[in-house]
């Protein structure tokens, strides 16, 4: 590397070092905030994650716990919500249609009775049950001194200051069923012999039925579950006499006096008090605080996993792309379709990274500058070896010549005549005229590719420019002869060009095609306008053409190589000059060409 590319690379260097120190402290400052109100923000949303879950859960449990309650026994906790839920609307009492199907689920009836014991509501109420009270006769029916079917439950309430008497009756079946049995069975052999049509109710209830004596040892059974007990402790009986739920089967007896023997029928719940993992309360506590601890288990599964990708993914990818900074590979990397893995399509932070964006600009500016500086110095490097190579190429030929004719005129073997000297000086300032003109070119395309070439751009009418430019070039007494025809735009067009340079262009371009033709080709140059009042400049031929793999290398510099044994060749630098113009000017050029269909290269220039 030459000492004058070395200082320019160190220079950009440290030109860009200051801007990310500058930037440094701030930056850290913006992050370190951005971080924690992430993370306080991201544990107010768990623990208020956290909250609800369990909200949710105790309320679950504590409405299945209800429900059970309700099941097992509607007295001891629904008819609390059932006079809950008592409301007056029009003059009319209503309950919660919900509750009122657990009345009817549970084998009961319902009344409500005014002040002076009329009933004012009823729902499912039975036949045979008054639906008129005296004091005296409820009084009497409550202290069970007269006898009443039922089994009656009394609660009253005041609502808008009038007080409402709520009647909830239930009808124990197994207990009638028993009573029947102990009424109409015989005993044969330890099994229970009953009428056709009883023990017909009792199965297709699902029930079974025992008859134990005093001790409350099992003497005889009727359609006995397989793994039932045979004997009954006294609290083992009353547990399974009050708590139904805990083993899934209602036990309804009758004691008969005569006998001192109790007739016990065993029924199962319905299937609504009874489901699987969730028939018990202590199921219900159970797999309520299970499935809580599991969801939030999982949540917090989730969350390390959002955690990781969040804030781990722009990491990893921070440092993947500091490996390849290390590895002299200055494009960020990328995901499998070959996009940067931190942008969207437009150009934006994608969401996980705006965390560290003050990091991801100093890190593309970084990269820039150092691939600004490494294409810099090979682009250096390359036109200093281009500059030699082809100096070395095409100054050759013609020096050789300069230095064989002044070898010529030195020698003192010959004597030269006037004229012949006069020939050979003609030679030789032929041959130093195309060096210069060589050398000039050369540093014309060196310029203008490393844009060191400034232009001055002024708005210039481009039909009568171009006019002009193509009568001045055929003034030239090689060209005088060419068949060149121009055809202009339909109207006029103002466009910013720098006029000297422009001109080199068009003077290029057509002494080619007239020069590198047989005579009598037919050059065409048209114009016509683009869209928002670009252009195009089109110049066509119907010379000799040129197959695909000269017409690729066309506007290459060298590609011709320099013969000056010619007197209509060149430099060898007009069309790669060209092309650097057009460009510069911001445009675009390309060529078409078949042997024996001409040549046609087209130049077009964007609005300005």
């Amino acid at each position: 590397m030459s000492d004058k590319q070395k200082s320019i690379t160190d220079s950009n260097l440290t030109a860009s070092k200051p801007l990310l120190l500058h930037r440094r402290p701030d930056s850290l400052r913006i992050i370190t905030k951005r971080l924690i109100t992430q993370f306080v923000g991201q544990f107010a949303i768990v623990g208020f994650i956290a909250l609800v879950l369990m909200a949710v859960a105790l309320f679950f449990m504590l409405i299945r716990m209800s429900q059970l309650d309700m099941n097992r026994s509607f007295t001891s906790s629904g008819l609390q919500l059932l006079v809950d839920s008592l409301e007056i609307k029009s003059g009319q009492i209503t309950f919660d249609p919900k509750l009122l199907t657990e009345v009817k689920e549970s084998g009961g009836w319902l009344q409500t009775l005014d002040e002076r014991g009329n009933v004012t509501s009823s729902h499912y109420t039975p036949v045979d049950v008054p639906n008129h009270y005296n004091a005296g006769e409820l009084a009497a029916i409550w202290s069970r001194k007269r006898p009443f079917p039922y089994s009656l439950y009394i609660w009253i309430e005041s609502k808008d200051g009038v007080d409402y008497t709520l009647l909830y009756g239930t009808q124990d079946t197994g207990h009638l069923l028993a009573q029947k049995a102990a009424e109409s069975a015989l005993i044969t052999d330890r099994t229970i012999q009953l009428p056709n049509n009883l023990e017909h109710e009792i199965r297709e209830s699902g029930g079974w039925l025992q008859l134990l004596d005093g001790d409350m040892k099992e003497l005889a059974s009727l359609g006995k579950s397989e793994g039932a007990p045979s004997s009954y402790s006294v609290q083992d009986f009353i547990l399974r006499s009050e708590y139904a739920d805990r083993y899934a089967a209602k036990l309804s007896s009758f004691f008969d006096e005569r006998t001192a023997q109790t007739w016990v029928l065993h029924m199962p719940l319905p299937a609504s008090s009874h489901k699987g993992l969730f028939g018990s309360i202590q199921s219900v506590m159970i797999f309520g605080f299970a499935g809580l601890l599991a969801v939030v288990l999982l949540v917090f599964i989730i969350l390390a996993f959002v955690y990781a990708h969040r804030f781990g993914t722009p990491i990893l990818h921070m440092m993947d792309w500091l490996q390849h900074l290390a590895n002299d590979d200055y494009k960020e990397p990328t995901d499998r379709k070959g996009r940067p893995r931190s942008i969207h399509k437009d150009q934006k932070l994608k969401r996980r990274y705006r965390l560290f964006t003050e990091i991801f600009i100093s890190l593309s500016r970084l990269s820039d500058t150092l691939k600004r500086n490494e294409d810099m110095r090979i682009r250096l490097e390359r036109t200093r070896e281009e500059w030699i190579a082809g100096v070395t190429h095409d100054l050759k030929t013609p020096l050789s010549s300069i230095i064989g004719y002044a070898h010529m005129l030195e020698a003192d073997d010959y004597e030269w005549t006037r004229e012949e000297v006069r020939e050979f000086a003609a030679i030789m300032k032929e041959k130093a005229s195309y060096m210069d003109a060589m050398i000039g070119d050369l540093s014309i395309t060196y310029r203008l590719k490393n844009e060191a070439q400034p232009l001055s751009f002024e708005r210039v009418e481009m039909n009568a420019f171009i006019e002009r430019a193509i009568i001045r070039l055929l003034q030239d007494p090689r060209l005088s002869a060419a068949n060149v025809a121009l055809t202009r735009m339909d109207q006029e067009l103002y466009y910013p060009i720098d006029p000297g340079w422009f001109n080199r262009i068009i003077d290029n371009i057509v002494a080619n095609a007239v020069l590198h033709n047989p005579p009598g080709t037919a050059v065409r140059i048209s114009l016509s306008t683009q869209d928002d009042q670009g252009f195009v400049i089109l110049v066509s031929d119907n010379g000799q053409g040129m197959d695909e793999a000269t017409a690729e290398l066309l506007f290459e510099r060298y590609f011709r190589g320099t013969n000056t044994e010619e007197n209509d060749q060149g430099t060898g630098l007009g069309l790669a000059i060209a092309k650097q113009l057009v460009l510069t000017h911001g445009g675009t050029i390309e060529v078409q060409s078949a042997y024996g269909a001409g040549t046609v290269i087209r130049m077009a220039f964007p609005p300005k």
